[in-house]
């Protein structure tokens, strides 16, 4: 346990008495434990501004400035802080790294252009842990200035044809649109988003919707046209005559053949996602992934009143995510009671039994009493646009799932990069 307030603030007076510092930088969180290093750079399970308290009881005990940062994304929450006297100055770390720009846009009126962070983690801290440089994953020009200093506006503007409003295909849509091409992104759903209108829906990770948000304004404002509720053939592509195509067409769940499925209730996070699904009262969670998906539909299950086990095919759930997401989240999970079982491949699946084995033994066991499989086992591309195209001698560019499914992060990343090869 660290500090506890009453504490901080008489040091810090004594301190202060003693004219020690020239301000004071207030957190709530130290490397000393797993459970204090989260507050280092919180999750956005975490609420905006939360330290602002603890710098404001400090503040009114001392005589020289106070800094506080955690959780504070937006101007707005910055200014509402100094506004009630909590502190002096505020730190805004990842969402500098998330928009450069933003205390020019916040100067100059424009608030609605500023790329909020999201605190998702994962290309700031967690590619800093992994030892990457650090980067964003709605701004990877972040950490890539020398790679991608500018963007360049074309020579000769063209026709460009986005297919897919996930994430990739807003990334690419607004870059090659500042470039000055005629972009149309076609979206086949009554709005765009992808698979991020699903990860919002999981606990705690409302905030991720603000991907989309980002992205779909700095597509509209640079005049990259959307058209929703269209769903593209190759027949409407070539009909179109586009000078480019760039397809951003996703993913589905992956659903391999589940020996004893036939006599089981088995459904997909997708479905409990849409509630498209009739969930009974014991479930198991099948994890390939490790990452937030099977902890998102656990903590759903969970607090749903289901008796959830996650069952991960990695040595721990999350195993593929930023440590302090990923730490805070299981946390929770223990707190509502959810059983984690590591190192465990899905087998087989009868009426009420699910069946797995040790991912380094390949030992057998099962699972009893339970009522629904909840399936998490990965995604397969979208390759029915690709497929028919071939051949046809069109521009093709593949952006995301639809070339090979992983996250938002590379999505993006690739959608920068088609823009500028149009």
């Amino acid at each position: 346990m660290g500090m506890k307030l009453p504490d901080v603030v008489a040091i810090c007076a004594a301190l202060d008495a003693k004219n020690c510092f020239d301000y004071y930088n207030i957190i709530a969180g130290s490397s000393t434990t797993l459970g204090a290093a989260i507050h280092i750079v919180p999750p956005m399970a975490i609420k905006n501004g939360y330290v602002a308290p603890f710098a404001a009881a400090v503040r009114a005990k001392i005589t020289k400035p106070v800094l506080v940062a955690g959780r504070i994304n937006q101007p707005q929450i910055a200014e509402d802080v100094l506004a009630s006297g909590q502190a002096d100055i505020v730190g805004m770390t990842r969402a500098m790294i998330a928009d450069p720009k933003m205390p020019t846009k916040a100067r100059e009126g424009r608030a609605e252009d500023i790329r909020a962070c999201i605190a998702c983690n994962q290309a700031c801290i967690g590619h800093m842990h992994l030892g990457y440089p650090i980067s964003c994953i709605q701004h990877p020009e972040t950490g890539r200035e020398l790679r991608y200093p500018d963007k360049p506006k074309a020579e000769t503007p063209r026709k460009i044809m986005v297919v897919g409003g996930g994430p990739g295909g807003l990334k690419a849509a607004a870059v090659a649109a500042e470039r000055g091409h005629d972009v149309t992104l076609y979206e086949r759903g009554k709005q765009v988003g992808g698979q991020v209108l699903l990860a919002q829906l999981l606990p705690g990770r409302t905030e991720f919707g603000g991907l989309i948000t980002n992205l779909t304004h700095e597509a509209k404002r640079l005049d990259a046209k959307i058209v929703t509720n269209t769903d593209v053939t190759a027949d409407f592509i070539k009909a179109q005559k586009p000078d480019a195509v760039i397809l951003a067409t996703g993913a589905t769940p992956r659903m391999p053949e589940i020996l004893g499925a036939e006599d089981a209730h088995v459904v997909n996070t997708w479905q409990v996602l849409r509630g498209e699904a009739n969930v009974g009262g014991s479930v198991l969670v099948a994890d390939w992934r490790c990452d937030w998906i099977g902890l998102g539909i656990a903590e759903k299950l969970a607090r749903d009143g289901r008796r959830v086990r996650l069952a991960v095919n990695g040595y721990m759930a999350g195993q593929n995510i930023q440590a302090y997401v990923r730490d805070h989240w299981l946390g929770i999970l223990h707190g509502l009671g959810v059983q984690i079982i590591p190192m465990a491949r899905l087998a087989g699946v009868d009426a009420n039994t699910v069946y797995l084995e040790h991912v380094s033994t390949d030992a057998p066991f099962e699972v009893p009493e339970v009522e629904t499989l909840v399936t998490s086992l990965g995604h397969d591309s979208d390759h029915a646009l690709e497929d028919a195209l071939s051949g046809s001698g069109i521009e093709l560019h593949l952006v995301g799932d639809c070339a090979s499914p992983r996250t938002a992060e590379e999505a993006v990343l690739e959608g920068l990069q088609a823009g500028l090869k149009v």
